[in-house]
């Protein structure tokens, strides 16, 4: 409340009228599904070499002898380490990795030349994520043997899983360059270019994958990847389809056609996937996070915060589902459920700015300004140009009576998003109630050059022109606000002359 010296009471104050913004740092967790490619085990015998079946769930055939340049399998006069590989062999198949791996390094003991012991060996490793070990054996394995394709792509493999994709498509080419027809060889030389930015190569790998086998479901998830990536969602869609006709209970094909529904704007459809894959596989975390952010980007506030609190239940270690869940929370107006998930976000997280900033708002919908300015201070901290958190703690100190501070926030965000209206409008009501009635209304027409349907806007100029003595400029922006909005009359003492 404000007097003039013609004792006119500015009794609709602009501090009433601060813009309160509404912060909801809606994050993405967003699970990569990545088909896994195919590797073989050779199984060697005491007669002519056979390749055995690969692990279960890959798609690799039994594949024909290579030529080698060590000895033949009939040639091998260890029959220990014979068996011994292809004991580890089936150990590997059962699940038995450890084992299968001592079995293949006891049989390389008794010959060290032992190309397929090395070569399951590499692939053992591998399982493991031991990856340079494997690619030093895969390496050794191709001396004694430098036209085997099934080597040349398994070293492809484990390159890939070391993020060495240059290297990756050397060997994948090298294996492919030997044999030609080896659909597991282009589709991880697909995958490959994929990581390396080659999407136009990648997609032509794919398409000669599923050429020479039609039905080569890895293939068609990766081709689907590549083409979204292209924005070529429909034909990712169509291909998705094919895949989980072939594979229906595939948990990673369903994900990856909901996401493609989503990222083609179809969501009715991506809300219907999403649901019918938390219905097969309730435990499906990641679903329950995409469902909930379909439902909240629908303004399904309710559903969101249950969608969000089902995904944190199965992983409690994802921040951005407890982040989530803090702003469902805080638009259903459970401020004190908001401020608890973001604590949680920053328990796993604690430079999570947006999580800080975040608290602040749940703070501040708790009327529980000194703790709220903090938490933005903390976030600027982090993040010193975060102009949502500068916006917040000038809205957080205006309403806490900090009137310098929150000018010289305000200011700062101004300086960030100089066409944000709302932000002008908070800082010319910060200066209003400062007193500072010509820059205040200097920021309020700025508002209006940016808004000009703002009605409260028009009236709180009309309410610095008034305290200016300025009336006739007044009365005009009065008449525009009561035009705009009719619950905005002008002040029953405005004068007339």
């Amino acid at each position: 409340m404000r007097e003039t010296t013609d004792v006119i009471v500015l009794d609709e104050a602009p501090r009433e009228m601060a813009y309160k913004p509404s912060m909801n740092f809606f994050l993405i967790w967003r699970r990569s599904i990545f088909a896994p490619l195919a590797a073989a085990l050779l199984a060697i015998a005491l007669a002519p070499c056979v390749r055995a079946q690969s692990p279960p769930g890959s798609q690799t055939p039994s594949q024909a002898p290579s030529k080698k340049a060590g000895p033949l399998p009939g040639e091998y006069k260890d029959a220990k380490a014979v068996e011994l590989n292809n004991r580890g062999m089936q150990l590997y198949q059962n699940g038995k990795v450890d084992d299968a791996i001592a079995a293949f390094r006891e049989a390389l003991q008794r010959i060290p030349e032992f190309p397929e012991a090395l070569d399951n060996l590499a692939l053992a490793l591998e399982s493991k994520g031991q990856n340079d070990e494997a690619i030093g054996d895969l390496q050794k394995a191709l001396q004694y043997r430098p036209n085997d394709a099934v080597a040349y792509s398994n070293l492809g493999l484990a390159y890939f899983h070391e993020h060495k994709f240059e290297d990756s498509i050397a060997a994948y080419q090298k294996a492919l360059a030997i044999r030609p027809d080896y659909p597991e060889a282009l589709n991880g030389l697909g995958a490959s270019q994929m990581q390396a930015g080659q999407n136009t190569d990648a997609t032509a790998s794919y398409r000669r994958a599923l050429e020479l086998r039609p039905n080569y479901v890895d293939a068609m998830n990766n081709l689907g990847i590549v083409l979204e990536r292209q924005h070529q969602y429909g034909d990712a869609i169509d291909l998705y389809k094919k895949a989980i006709a072939l594979s229906p209970h595939s948990a990673d094909l369903r994900a990856n056609l909901s996401n493609a529904y989503r990222e083609s704007g179809r969501h009715d459809e991506a809300m219907s996937s999403y649901q019918e894959q938390v219905e097969r596989d309730p435990g499906d975390a990641s679903a329950w996070f995409q469902l909930g952010r379909l439902q909240f980007q629908n303004r399904r506030f309710d559903d969101a915060a249950a969608s969000f609190a089902k995904s944190a239940q199965i992983d409690a270690h994802q921040p951005e589902t407890f982040s989530n869940l803090a702003a469902a929370d805080y638009e259903l107006g459970r401020y004190a459920d908001a401020q608890a998930n973001y604590e949680r976000v920053l328990a796993l997280r604690p430079t999570d700015a947006h999580a800080r900033c975040g608290l602040g708002n749940a703070y501040v919908g708790q009327q529980q300004y000194d703790a709220a300015i903090p938490a933005y201070q903390k976030a600027l901290a982090i993040q010193p140009e975060f102009p949502e958190a500068l916006a917040s703690l000038g809205h957080a100190q205006f309403l806490k009576g900090y009137l310098d501070d929150s000018v010289a926030t305000l200011t700062k965000y101004t300086a960030l998003r100089p066409d944000d209206p709302e932000g002008r409008f908070n800082l010319a009501n910060a200066l209003f109630n400062q007193g500072q009635y010509a820059q205040s209304a200097e920021n309020y027409r700025e508002t209006i050059r940016l808004n000009p349907s703002l009605a409260r806007a028009h009236y709180n100029l009309g309410m610095s022109l008034l305290a200016q003595r300025e009336y006739k400029a007044a009365r005009a922006e009065f008449a525009i606000a009561a035009q705009l909005d009719p619950a905005l009359p002008p002040p029953e003492s405005l004068p007339q002359k």
